[in-house]
């Protein structure tokens, strides 16, 4: 049956040539004319369908492969990205890092602290919101401050399905954030996620607003910025971001 297609043409090709025969063996207006020409033309008619039907099948099976193809790359990038992130977190700290930790702690932080608890708070509301989460388009996202670690931070939102816009070289990255703006087709979970993946690496958010212009370039997108205006506001907290039934 697979190899039918390819042979179609020699068949039809086959008929034609028996076709031109009876035309010229065959008296036109005699019956059995009239019957074998009318034979052969059926015939070569219900293979020209035929052939049309097997050849839109084979179309049809080339285009789920390649939806299939997609999907199977599509399905590997994600999981390289989440494998990277899980290899980033797993990272002992480094020599100055635990200096530091230490240093905190003779200060007298402890592991009660509030901004300790609102990283930690964050994680969990957004392992959370991941666990419902699919990924339908990819969004774009452009400020990582330079307070975070760009790897962790750039992977932990490659994984809810962003691409990261790097700094171009005429732009200063932002030192700091407290507030990000949102496309106007962005779905409230994808907003959710992005501000606890920036809260549960320490980012002080303030507000969560929309741009103050939609364009076509930031349907999708969100802005990650440091505003002083918003500076003596309260800040969120995990929770409300999390509850929230939308932002304004």
């Amino acid at each position: 049956m697979s190899a039918l297609p390819y042979l179609l043409p020699w068949i039809l090709l086959l008929l034609g040539i028996g076709l031109a025969a009876a035309v010229k063996l065959l008296p036109l207006k005699s019956i059995p004319g009239i019957a074998v020409n009318a034979t052969l033309l059926l015939i070569m008619l219900g293979m020209a369908v035929y052939a049309n039907v097997i050849s839109s099948q084979k179309f049809d099976l080339i285009a789920e492969k390649e939806e299939s193809i997609a999907e199977m790359e599509q399905w590997k990038y994600s999981h390289l990205d989440e494998l990277t992130l899980i290899l980033a977190q797993l990272r002992p700290p480094k020599e100055e890092e635990l200096a530091l930790m230490q240093q905190l702690i003779s200060f007298g932080w402890v592991s009660g602290n509030p901004s300790l608890l609102r990283a930690q708070e964050a994680h969990q509301a957004r392992e959370r919101l991941l666990e419902s989460h699919k990924v339908e388009s990819r969004m774009l996202i452009k400020g990582i401050p330079l307070t975070v670690n760009q790897q962790i931070v750039e992977l932990a939102l490659k994984e809810i399905g962003f691409i990261v816009l790097p700094y171009r070289e005429d732009e200063k990255p932002e030192e700091d954030a407290n507030i990000i703006y949102f496309g106007r087709d962005m779905t409230l979970t994808e907003i959710k996620l992005t501000a606890l993946t920036l809260m549960q690496a320490g980012i002080d958010l303030k507000a969560i607003k929309p741009f103050p212009k939609a364009t076509q370039g930031n349907l999708r997108a969100i802005k990650i910025e440091w505003n002083k205006y918003y500076e003596g506001r309260k800040s969120l907290s995990p929770e409300e971001v999390e509850a929230a039934k939308g932002f304004n």
